[in-house]
């Protein structure tokens, strides 16, 4: 994939309101070194993502700044990383080797060495045994002192994603067409959902409630562990690579060249940032809070949080915005103009000037002709005289 370019600013994008303001932002010039990152894990500000050769990205200070933490020579490309807490965590390998930290990743110890391709390890809350899944259909129990191979029986397939949500007792497992429930030691729910599909992440809220998503813009979702429905995603050409779920109703899923949002439990989903993800290739996400989360790729690592700058206002000004979305034209009624000249501009997600318009005092209703814009997200702002207002703006063709 060809290395962006990336700008000295952030680019602003999603989502405005004007007692706090957030969004998307780009923080991949903060790193190191550039890499295909694969995955990340977050506990307060502290971040580690794997996908550096024989290492792992670190930032203590929500992404202001990286550092490189070694492995021991030879562990290979690392692909998933778990974090129990701020100083315990674990890392596995493409190369096969279960990795361990308890100093916060200063430094990491070999593990396990079972060997084949690991793509995922995860733990359930409070549990000592961690799990891992790979090549091959391999699922591998694991504590600090024995690992036992719990592979499903008959599956042959490169399982990418495992979770156990609550307990142990209730894990699952999803890569290529298989979806697996691991329940009560047995994988007694081996899921081959629908074999034109591949898929590359799975996430459960508890252990009945989840989510999993794949190739075409596939996203499916169960709410007894068991059965799955199909999710309307609003693409069938790009492909999810991971899926996460902030609370029941409130996730997001990227993949290349997309990233989506849902707030009705993934009923329906909407593509953000469309014009700014075309060469992304966006592996992972993991969110802290609502208001606090952070999507890594190839050479790409976004941010999402409080902005600030694009959507400040002076003084209040009282202004509507109709229709929005808008097609051709777009109304904007404001009071003001009727005795101060002013300005409306429509700004680009990075807060270039895309159009702007002069208007003179005497009129409170104003239009403007839209129908040159491409379809996507800007920001339309209105000035009169020391006040200003900025307001999210969707050209929907």
């Amino acid at each position: 994939m060809k290395k962006l370019v990336l700008s000295t600013f952030a680019f602003f994008l999603l989502s405005f309101s004007f007692s706090q303001e957030y969004g998307w932002s780009d923080i991949s010039a903060n790193m190191p070194e550039s890499a295909n990152l694969t995955d990340i894990h977050v506990i307060g500000n502290e971040i580690w993502i794997s996908g550096w050769n024989d290492g792992v990205f670190y930032s203590p200070d929500g992404g202001e700044t990286f550092q490189i933490q070694a492995m021991p020579e030879n562990s290979g490309i690392t692909s998933s990383v778990f974090m129990k807490t701020a100083e315990l965590g674990y890392v596995v390998t493409y190369l096969g080797n279960i990795l361990k930290t308890t100093d916060g990743g200063t430094t990491w110890t070999t593990l396990h060495e079972p060997g084949g391709a690991l793509n995922s390890v995860h733990f359930s809350p409070n549990s000592e045994t961690g799990y891992a899944c790979g090549s091959n259909g391999t699922v591998w129990s694991f504590d600090d002192v024995s690992i036992t191979d719990i592979s499903p029986s008959g599956v042959n397939t490169n399982l990418q994603s495992i979770c156990f949500p609550e307990d142990n007792s209730d894990g699952k497992a999803c890569g290529q067409t298989t979806i697996a429930r691991y329940k009560n030691n047995t994988w007694a729910n081996l899921q081959f959902y629908d074999g034109t599909l591949n898929y590359n992440s799975i996430f459960f809220i508890d252990n009945n409630l989840g989510w999993s998503c794949g190739i075409n813009g596939t996203i499916i979702r169960t709410i007894d562990g068991t059965s799955w429905v199909i999710q309307e995603s609003n693409t069938t050409i790009k492909n999810f690579n991971d899926i996460f779920f902030i609370n029941s109703l409130e996730g997001w899923a990227v993949g290349t060249a997309v990233l989506s949002h849902s707030v009705d439990s993934g009923s329906t989903w909407t593509e953000e940032l469309a014009n700014q993800t075309v060469e992304m290739e966006l592996r992972a996400i993991y969110f802290t809070s609502a208001n606090n989360g952070y999507v890594v790729g190839n050479y790409t690592v976004l941010k999402y949080g409080e902005l600030s700058g694009i959507g400040e206002e002076t003084k209040t000004l009282q202004c509507n915005i109709f229709p929005n979305p808008a097609k051709d034209k777009l109304q904007i009624k404001c009071p003001d103009f009727k005795t101060e000249n002013g300005t409306i501009e429509i700004l680009s997600l990075y807060g270039k000037e895309i159009l702007i318009k002069e208007i003179v005092k005497g009129n409170e209703n104003m239009e403007i002709d839209v129908n040159k814009l491409e379809s996507g997200m800007y920001f339309c702002r209105v000035t009169v005289d020391n006040k200003s207002v900025t307001k999210k703006l969707i050209i929907q063709k």
